[in-house]
């Protein structure tokens, strides 16, 4: 290593320990106040305390970038993969409701866990320990485990990605054939919708169908509840006043099930495959009566790739729909809305924004000396990004992705909405439509 090298690390180094010395002051004072208030949701930080986080989880992740030997850093990216099969044995086996019920302010004994899970003690405890020095789950004592705040979030991971190598090898000869294959359907040999509603004979007859795509639309109800909280809050939604929303492959309507209850003059269809419709029925039943009596939401069988019936809307909603499809399709599915559009209509997108080291003029940039997009704090959008291959052959996309997609349907991007959270929102208009 040169001197000149040698001196610009020393250069970084000091930077980043500076930087983490004055955020650990911010945020230490941004706890207090949060204690302080009895109304604070933790699932909405201060614009102060999501950014300095942000920033903070980058400088770690540079600083031991920095100061780690590289051969060892190298062989460590590597091996991650054993980590997600840890999490995905824990996950699998619900260890950590094991033991939140075993609990009893001690511990939980390895042999305990390993009678109730079924897995043998030796390996268990590998698998244990591995996740433990990753900050999942604790050891107290020798054998005893606890939950910890990360694993008591609940654990759950996709098995997809074990085919995804073959899959991306030999992506050049598979399209010149016309292939098409994920690596979801190379390991489970079908589409995940298909996986979900039990549409193909390749599914294990042991396996229940509709006990798939129901813990699948539940899971969609609460990853995006992790999420969604602070698109709630900075989304201008009072401005909608009593518009209608059109959610669009909206699942059971999660995400619009949730701003009915923070905005009762909100009103809603929710449109998803003819399956999901009476999964949508029973969670709002459930959940938010008064909305159906009221008329306030109506369900709507439609497949987002033909004509959409709804016309002139005000809004149409699409949340965990575009990353879900290759660029084709999504070109598709927004030209089908723009053609249902009213000059005022607009259509919301919460996805991911994804962001680059290289930035975007349209994103709010990391302080130096960390890259624009805060560097490790983005690794786990960019996992997402890679379930995404996996699991659909498609994608989260950057504003530039989202601004093309735009324009070869017709549309425009008005506005991206960087929120307190991983999601943002990006608004469409018609390209031919004012963005008042």
């Amino acid at each position: 290593m040169t001197s000149a090298r040698i001196k610009d690390k020393a250069e970084t180094l000091r930077s980043l320990l500076s930087f983490l010395t004055h955020a650990t002051e911010t945020i230490i004072k941004e706890w207090e106040t949060d204690a302080q208030d009895p109304k604070h949701d933790p699932l909405l930080p201060s614009e102060t305390l999501y950014d300095v986080r942000q920033a903070v989880v980058g400088a770690c992740g540079m600083y031991t970038d920095l100061v780690q030997e590289p051969q060892h850093r190298l062989m460590e990216l590597s091996l991650q993969p054993f980590a997600s099969r840890a999490l995905h044995v824990a996950a699998t086996a619900s260890i950590a409701d094991i033991i939140a019920e075993a609990d009893a302010g001690s511990g939980v004994d390895l042999k305990m866990i390993s009678t109730k899970s079924g897995i043998e003690q030796i390996k268990l405890a590998q698998v244990l320990h591995a996740l433990c020095s990753a900050n999942v789950f604790a050891e107290i004592e020798p054998n005893y485990f606890v939950n910890n705040e990360i694993s008591q979030q609940g654990l759950s991971m996709y098995t997809s990605s074990v085919n995804l190598p073959s899959v991306l090898l030999n992506s050049v000869q598979a399209e010149k054939a016309g292939i098409n294959q994920t690596a979801f359907e190379k390991t489970f040999g079908t589409t995940v919708w298909d996986y979900l509603e039990g549409n193909t004979s390749k599914i294990d007859d042991a396996r229940n169908p509709r006990r798939e795509l129901e813990v699948f639309a539940h899971a969609m109800i609460g990853a995006g509840r992790i999420h969604s909280t602070p698109i709630y809050a900075d989304y201008p939604w009072e401005s909608l006043r009593k518009s209608e929303i059109v959610d669009v492959g909206g699942g059971v309507g999660g995400m619009s099930l949730d701003l009915a209850k923070r905005f009762p003059c909100l009103r809603f269809i929710i449109q998803d495959r003819a399956a999901v419709i009476p999964q949508a029925e029973v969670v709002w039943q459930h959940e938010l009566p008064e909305a159906i009596s009221t008329q306030r939401v109506q369900f709507m069988p439609h497949d987002f790739l033909t004509e959409q019936p709804v016309k002139g809307a005000n809004v149409y909603l699409m949340r965990y729909v575009l990353h879900d499809w290759p660029d084709e399709q999504c070109i598709t599915i927004l030209s089908k809305l723009r053609d249902a559009m009213g000059p005022h209509s607009r259509i919301l997108i919460v996805d991911q924004i994804m962001r680059t080291t290289l930035g975007s003029p349209h994103l709010k940039r990391a302080p130096a000396p960390l890259p624009a997009n805060y560097g490790h704090a983005q690794l786990f959008s960019h996992m997402v990004d890679l379930a995404m291959l996996s699991v659909f052959n498609s994608k989260e996309r950057t504003p530039e992705e989202f601004s093309a997609l735009a324009q070869k349907a017709g549309l425009k991007v008005v506005k991206i909405w960087e929120c307190r959270s991983i999601m943002g929102v990006t608004e469409m208009r018609r390209s031919d439509a004012s963005s008042e």
